[in-house]
């Protein structure tokens, strides 16, 4: 019987946590995890099965990322990135998804748009502009990136080569330092027609995942990579809080009322986000395998529980990061590099307090309008 996607996650969990230093430093995965991750179709789990991918079911999916974000959330979020991304190449003619695909080492990445224009020129499509954030782009073998078609609304994706893409290294930060996140950019590059997508369209493929916008996928795929990131956290302050003594306390930790307190408050939080999450999901995922398409109420609940996980994962690493006091300080101890992460993750689109108001608006009544991320 085939490994679930999270086992085989469980599996990484000891090579990674052992090069994790190693990956913050470089600003990289290594070559050998990536090499082992492209060998485990860490990066293709989501591709049906009839286009060289592994079809894992979501649910499945979600907790393998929770996994890796355990060990390192640069690596989670680099495979999460990839691998949701890499989904929007089953909305190209199949024999280019087939092309991209068929290369073990297959890797997209991308990033969000700047001022990027796809113009239609005969047979090709000319793409120039910028893109930014594009998280895992030192292993990606192709890019896509999304532009408005020239003189219209409409937008489409391109995929090219990773090697016609020009790559600047902006990525200066103190949190999920391993995704090379950098900015790429091409200049009037014609790209043939099958491989450019309009994802407003019809995949090339019925499963139920094809039927969640890739937005809302996002969402909550990267509160899994929170719930990795402070459920490591959490564990490390309950381990230290067994034998600290806090400087001129009389106790250690675990003995401290406040401290009982406050982590069972963390523990609690976290709970409730995973909860949360997965009873969503599980919920969204049964109704649309008798549905067309997703409806207004299901956008919402995915919109609401990607967000709110993000957040109270935070809040939950925050009560722990209270409590270790300043050994969570030194870049030495692994705590400040989860502190870090968690609070480049709070930064990211996907977790922006506005949609709670999104929210709001909706249930007291306010037309809901779709949009890229909801």
């Amino acid at each position: 019987m085939p490994k679930t996607a999270q086992a085989v996650a469980e599996s990484f969990r000891e090579n990674i946590l052992a090069v994790a230093d190693e990956i913050d430093t470089t600003r990289s995965l290594t070559d050998d995890i990536v090499a082992g991750l492209k060998k485990a179709g860490a990066f293709r789990l989501l591709i049906p099965q009839k286009f060289g991918g592994l079809e894992a079911p979501f649910l499945d999916y979600l907790g393998a990322v929770q996994t890796y974000a355990e060990a390192d959330a640069s690596t989670a979020w680099c495979v999460n990135q990839g691998a949701v991304i890499g989904t929007t190449s089953v909305w190209l003619q199949p024999e280019a998804i087939h092309e991209i695909w068929d290369d073990p080492a297959a890797c997209v990445a991308n990033g969000p748009p700047g001022k990027c224009v796809a113009e239609p020129v005969g047979d090709v499509w000319r793409l120039s502009g910028r893109w930014g954030f594009s998280s895992g782009c030192r292993h990606a073998t192709w890019m896509t990136g999304a532009a408005r078609v020239k003189d219209s609304k409409r937008w489409v994706s391109s995929f090219f080569p990773k090697s016609q893409a020009t790559f600047y290294d902006t990525w200066d930060v103190q949190g999920l330092r391993g995704t090379a996140s950098y900015e790429f950019s091409v200049e009037r590059l014609e790209i043939e027609n099958r491989f450019v997508a309009d994802l407003s369209g019809v995949a090339q493929h019925d499963g139920v995942y094809y039927r969640l916008p890739t937005g809302l996928v996002f969402a909550v795929s990267f509160a899994s990579v929170a719930l990795g990131v402070a459920r490591a956290a959490l564990d490390a302050v309950f381990d230290l809080a067994q034998g600290k003594f806090p400087r001129f306390g009389t106790q250690v930790l675990k003995d401290d009322p406040d401290v009982q307190k406050l982590l069972g408050e963390a523990e609690i939080r976290w709970r409730a986000g995973r909860a949360f999450l997965y009873d969503t999901v599980s919920d969204v995922l049964d109704k649309l395998g008798d549905q067309d398409a997703i409806a207004d109420d299901q956008r919402i609940a995915l919109r609401m529980t990607g967000t709110h996980v993000i957040r109270e994962a935070a809040a939950a690493l925050d009560l722990a990061y209270t409590v270790a006091g300043s050994s969570s300080i030194y870049r030495s101890n692994p705590l400040q590099r989860r502190f870090q992460d968690m609070h480049v993750i709070t930064q990211h689109v996907q977790g922006r307090l506005q949609y709670y108001g999104l929210v709001g608006r909706y249930y007291l009544g306010h037309p809901f309008v779709p949009g890229p991320l909801t």
